[in-house]
């Protein structure tokens, strides 16, 4: 039965951690004052960081919705095309993976042309969409065959307490730059 499960359960918790690190350098916190002074002084970092992040988020969890058959996806656990909720998610993963392929992974001339991002109309809560229903239903998969979901853990706390750090040491400099 372990065939693919550990791998996609991996898989998605990779995701799920570039994610949350990624959203915590770009989207809405309490904390937005400290984490864009600590940004904008360690600039050339962060700005590397943050793509980095981003890309690997969507390459990894894109990779569950590949078509090529030596892929290891989700569909091929077994009895997962029985979850009513598996081909819609399946719908929009296939159009994330193409996404993925156009504009992260197999850069050509056409995406430089067209505007693949856009014409996919996803928006960062689609993708975060995306990766909640591709965890709760491995989760709901792992409950059914009596393994383990989907790692419950999260890189918030040490992120935070590393903008802190750097935030209480470098709080008297003024910025060089600014990116966000």
């Amino acid at each position: 039965m372990k065939k693919y499960e550990d791998d996609i359960r991996n898989t998605l918790s990779h995701a799920k951690t570039c994610h949350e690190a990624w959203w915590l350098l770009i989207g809405e916190h309490p904390k937005r004052k400290q984490i864009k002074f600590v940004y904008n002084k360690y600039l050339n970092f962060f700005d590397t960081l943050r793509p980095a992040l981003y890309c690997t988020f969507a390459m990894k969890l894109s990779s569950l919705f590949s078509t090529i058959a030596k892929d290891i996806t989700l569909d091929k656990l077994p009895g997962i095309k029985k979850y009513p909720e598996f081909n819609n998610l399946w719908d929009r993963g296939r159009r994330l993976y193409q996404y993925r392929s156009k504009v992260i992974a197999h850069r050509d001339k056409a995406t430089t042309s067209r505007n693949f991002a856009k014409e996919t109309g996803f928006t960062y809560n689609d993708l975060k969409n995306i990766l909640d229903d591709s965890c709760s239903l491995f989760d709901s998969f792992a409950k059914d065959n009596k393994i383990s979901g989907v790692y419950d853990f999260s890189c918030e706390k040490d992120l935070l307490e590393l903008i802190s750090d750097l935030f209480q040491y470098k709080n008297c400099l003024t910025t060089h730059s600014t990116g966000l």
